[in-house]
């Protein structure tokens, strides 16, 4: 029986997504196969050996009669493999991924460099422009350690005009994205100068580098990468949002937000999307998997990718698991087969 690390929660705005992820994971996951060890971490960077009889980690009492773990490089050594069901900040951006990497412990997902480079927006934007994929137009803006905010231009200067810049080569509507967040925290749709700056400062808070990117008509896509050297890519599902665009609100607490698999768009663009899909994902040295989204753009049938997640989430209503058993998977066959390669 293989020794499996679960380690979920974390120190992210995701926090709470990780803890739904683990609770849906968990109760998928074969007990014949795997002696489970639970982790959480709290919010406050803490780790604790989870109670295996609270099996819903989503309650409040979610760390009701747990362990406080002080030895945590010793807890990981005594593993096989470990899946970090981590989303965000320290857990899906490469820092975790480079404790199991000392540790020498096999691990679920992308390693060290994709997982960081796939979560920032900004340098994902860069490795892709060098792949020749499609992008919406964006800019780099940063807030200064005294406060103020510039853009950062291509050749890395810094320009105080920010908002004339955005206005100039982006215009309005245009969105506001953190550049290292994920699950639409912290993301806004400005209309005007007002809002613009607002909106600015609002993403600030989750990260110091921010996007801001043009507004097109678009139907958001995606698609699950599944592999290391040879990947599979799936089908392409379809997000139909409660609201004017996908938000943290409409994503996990709005029922009339759906999700749609097929897509209902040409085949030929969904064959397209996946061949760009497979090329991004190897692009960063993705390994494992990802979950990788597009946007098409209704008026010029032009597609765009939007955003690779390397470690998406696993709730009841998440898009990859619901990709892959689109294809005909069960979704325990698809942890096995994320666990086998790990180890691979």
């Amino acid at each position: 029986m293989e020794r499996l690390l679960l380690v979920f929660g974390g120190q992210s705005s995701e926090h709470q997504i990780s803890r739904m992820s683990a609770s849906s994971l968990y109760k998928q996951l074969n007990k014949d196969k795997y002696s489970i060890t639970l982790v959480g971490i709290d919010q406050d960077g803490h780790w604790y050996q989870i109670d295996p009889s609270v099996n819903d980690f989503t309650v409040n009492g979610w760390l009701k009669n747990s362990q406080r773990i002080d030895d945590i490089y010793g807890l990981i050594t005594q593993h096989d493999v470990a899946f970090p069901i981590l989303h965000g900040a320290y857990g899906e951006d490469g820092t975790i991924q480079g404790l199991f990497e000392l540790a020498r412990i096999p691990y679920v997902g992308c390693k060290v460099l994709a997982s960081s480079v796939a979560m920032d927006k900004i340098y994902t934007k860069m490795i892709l422009e060098r792949a020749k994929i499609p992008q919406v137009k964006s800019l780099y803006i940063k807030k200064r350690n005294d406060g103020t905010f510039v853009n950062i231009t291509t050749s890395f200067e810094e320009n105080k005009d920010y908002v004339g810049v955005i206005e100039k080569k982006i215009g309005y509507p245009c969105f506001i994205k953190p550049s290292n967040s994920g699950s639409s925290v912290g993301v806004n749709k400005a209309t005007n100068r007002e809002e613009l700056i607002q909106y600015i400062e609002y993403a600030a808070k989750f990260d110091c580098k921010i996007v801001v990117e043009e507004n097109i008509n678009c139907i958001e896509l995606e698609c699950a990468a599944l592999g290391n050297d040879d990947v599979c890519i799936s089908s392409i599902g379809q997000i139909l949002p409660a609201g004017d665009f996908y938000t943290f609100e409409s994503k996990y607490q709005d029922e009339n937000s759906k999700t749609m698999i097929p897509a209902l768009v040409d085949v030929a663009i969904q064959e397209e999307i996946r061949e760009l899909a497979k090329r991004a994902f190897k692009a960063i040295d993705g390994k494992g998997l990802a979950r990788i989204d597009f946007f098409l753009d209704k008026d010029s049938n032009s597609i765009y990718l939007n955003e690779i997640n390397t470690m998406p989430g696993f709730t009841s209503i998440s898009m990859y698991p619901q990709l892959w058993m689109h294809e005909g998977m069960e979704y325990q066959d698809i942890l096995d087969k994320l666990i086998a390669l790990a180890k691979e």
